[in-house]
């Protein structure tokens, strides 16, 4: 139960406030026991500035997943809410943003998605929904905590690894966390195992069929996305007819990094667009993705076929 939920939700409902209190299993269980779930959706604490009071409380809902029951009722309260037009301007996370509760502007699309579902799944229907751990589902390999690399603390800058080129020249690290808790080891995406991964999103990690060079990997979030990217082409090499490419073991000399169980990063010189891109990227850039083939779906094997009703 603790490795699915968030942390930040079960202290929202058994304190009000999400970076305060502490939950164990079995209080877990307790606070979600014979319970209605009508929607899991995922936040995105590199919304806001944890420095400035308010903002931690409200934190919009990461629009890129949302597992909803379907509901009339619902999309006419939600309906209802925009069209009433009370939404304020404003970043002070407090009085602004939906009829004033605090989903203002400091959250990008804080007027949509973002900040609308944020105000109704904190607000409206706090008990009917479940925000989940962030690493397990909707993974975008982001850094728990704030980084003093950039002067904007919603620039999500990963954490150094010991192996990193010219680390005595680096002179940035981790502050606290983003969530406002005082320990978040349990969200810190960039270090999450992916095989404990039922959903990434590559909005930081970057497209995989961009074919991204592999001469820039400093952070735990280089190591973590580009096990998101051999996943990817592990799963796209799985399609019929989709042969990997040949490509020499020689055609580049790449840095390769591997995450070891205890969490350490072992680095091997290699070629990264064999071993993580396994020949359909032949090289830096868009212009060296293996474009996929055309297939005749209904030749296809019926295990292949999509059977739902598209509208």
């Amino acid at each position: 139960m603790l490795e699915v939920v968030a942390p930040t939700y079960l202290n929202r409902r058994s304190s009000g406030h999400p970076s305060r209190g502490s939950v164990n299993e079995t209080a877990a269980e307790e606070l979600l026991s014979n319970i209605t779930v009508n929607a899991f959706y995922t936040k995105d604490y590199n919304m806001i500035n944890p420095k400035k009071e308010g903002h931690v409380e409200h934190v919009g809902v990461q629009g890129g997943f949302l597992v909803v029951r379907t509901s009339l009722m619902t999309y006419l309260k939600l309906r209802d809410m925009v069209y009433s037009g009370e939404y304020y301007g404003g970043q002070d996370g407090r009085t602004s943003g939906w009829f004033k509760s605090g989903y203002g502007r400091h959250i990008w699309g804080s007027a949509t998605i973002q900040g609308l579902m944020g105000h109704y799944f904190d607000h409206v229907d706090l008990e009917h929904s479940v925000e989940l751990n962030r690493c397990r589902y909707n993974n975008i390999a982001d850094n728990a905590r704030v980084s003093t690399f950039a002067t904007n603390s919603k620039f999500p800058r990963g954490t150094l690894i010991a192996q990193a080129r010219n680390a005595s020249t680096k002179n940035y690290h981790d502050t606290q966390c983003r969530d406002g808790r005082a320990s978040c080891d349990d969200v810190d995406c960039q270090r999450f195992p992916i095989d404990k991964t039922r959903m990434v999103h590559y909005t930081y990690c970057k497209d995989p069929v961009k074919c991204n060079p592999c001469d820039y990997m400093e952070t735990y979030k280089e190591v973590t996305c580009y096990a998101f990217i051999k996943e990817w082409f592990r799963v796209r090499s799985t399609l019929p007819g989709e042969d990997t490419p040949h490509m020499e073991d020689d055609a580049f000399s790449t840095i390769v990094q591997w995450m070891r169980e205890d969490g350490t990063v072992d680095v091997q010189q290699g070629n990264c667009y064999k071993d993580y891109m396994m020949g359909f990227c032949q090289g830096s850039g868009r212009g060296n993705y293996v474009p996929m083939k055309h297939r005749n779906i209904s030749l296809l094997p019926d295990d292949y076929k999509y059977t739902g009703i598209v509208d």
